[in-house]
């Protein structure tokens, strides 16, 4: 039988060394680009448009009909054929999404509200304050105002799109505006990926979610607020478990059957003596994409890919430490899953930061000031969320970031 030697062992041992070193490192932009890389996307299914906000195209969403579908009016006031003046003014009323069964001719007009269609005949729409009506031999008479513009108030058909016309590409966020645009256009369904959704565990001995607290427990002060910083990226939780740290308790729960996307996990990241998620890892096959994060707080973070697809986040135990990290990370592993096009990153300028030392970056919270500035709200405690109390965002301070440096900006939840 073959075998290695002892210095060959050691090759390998240093090698191993190395090569986790270097993971520790890696920075925020290269962990964001081993996640856009490293992650297999979730399936492409047909939703109703109403069903998938929060989820990504993965088909352009084109109008099924044009906008308007016919010709309507724009303002109240009066449908008319020809130049003017109108000698005939219909006693019919064109009211929205009522059929009016007119037809004009030239020198006649009809009262008309807005959004009304417009009758077949209607060469314009004058709005009320552009004309004025008399009465002759007993009849009205609609006449343009003397110093009224010569203008037309009818939205035309097709006028803000014809039916095909793309109104969103491939790639782009369902949004509530984008959901808007597909139903004004007729759209009932559309191809994504996601929404995604998470299954939430909170590990550790120490946690209590309700009860009094015994000798060295905690309160669980994430777990019930965690979904709300989950929205920001996208993801919408399942359900909340709570598990002791136990190896093969964490490893019955990971084996339970569920249609989640994703495994937000919050403590058992380190490599302290009660973390067993990363040895668990390797003895159930998972790859793992990202082993550690070169940030403070939040450094302990790691993403995996589990056997059975699910993408497993796990974020360090502390409050602060896991909400940084959530934020830095969470919107790459989303724009992964679903390829989604990455939207704008928001950019401040700090006005008091002092020099970042070390090779870490930096996450803090800050507030804006006026003039447009930010301003950071003093070291914060990673042990509770209070730091982030009246604050607007968190700021990414690279090494050798100083004041008045452009950085970017987290947006937190309001």
């Amino acid at each position: 039988m073959g075998g290695v030697s002892a210095g060959g062992r050691l090759d390998v041992v240093v090698s191993a060394r190395a090569e986790i070193v270097a993971v520790t490192r890696c920075g925020l932009e290269q962990v964001r680009a081993r996640i856009a890389a490293g992650l297999e996307p979730v399936g492409v299914r047909e939703l109703p448009v109403t069903e998938a906000l929060g989820g990504t195209l993965a088909v352009a969403l084109r109008a099924a009909t044009p906008l308007p579908r016919v010709d309507t009016a724009a303002m109240d006031g009066y449908a008319v054929a020809g130049p003017g003046p109108w000698w005939r003014v219909h006693e019919q009323v064109g009211y929205a999404g009522r059929p009016c069964s007119v037809v004009l001719a030239p020198g006649e007009a009809v009262r008309i509200a807005t959004g009304a269609a417009t009758p077949l005949g209607t060469t314009a729409t004058l709005r009320d304050e552009h004309i004025v009506t008399t009465v002759v031999s007993g009849k009205p008479v609609v006449l343009r105002a003397p110093d009224a513009p010569v203008r037309d108030d009818t939205r035309r058909q097709g006028e803000n799109w014809s039916s095909g016309t793309q109104l969103a590409p491939a790639g782009t966020r369902v949004s509530a505006a984008l959901v808007s645009a597909a139903l004004s256009a007729e759209v009932e369904t559309v191809t994504v990926r996601g929404p995604l959704r998470a299954d939430v565990v909170m590990t550790g001995d120490e946690i209590r979610a309700v009860g009094p607290l015994g000798p060295g427990e905690t309160r669980d002060s994430l777990g019930p607020v965690l979904p709300e910083f989950l929205r920001c990226c996208d993801i919408e939780s399942t359900g909340l478990w709570h598990l002791a740290d136990e190896r093969d308790l964490l490893r019955s729960w990971l084996a339970l059957k569920s249609h989640a996307d994703l495994v937000v996990m919050v403590g058992a990241t380190g490599r302290g003596a009660a973390d067993h998620l990363r040895t668990l890892l390797a003895d159930l096959g998972a790859r793992i994409v990202v082993d550690r994060v070169a940030i403070r707080p939040g450094g302990s973070t790691l993403v995996a890919q589990l056997p059975d697809g699910r993408v497993l986040l796990g974020l360090p135990g502390n409050p602060l430490a896991a909400v940084a990290a959530l934020l830095a990370v969470g919107p790459a592993v989303i724009d992964a899953l679903t390829l989604r096009t990455p939207g704008p990153t928001m950019w401040g300028r700090l006005s008091d930061a002092g020099v970042m030392a070390g090779d870490a970056t930096r996450i803090v919270p800050v507030q804006q000031q006026t003039g447009g500035v930010w301003r950071s709200t003093g070291p914060a405690h990673t042990p509770h969320l209070a730091g982030l109390i009246g604050c607007q965002a968190l700021a990414v301070l690279p090494p050798g970031t100083g004041r008045g440096t452009l950085v970017e900006l987290l947006p937190l939840p309001r």
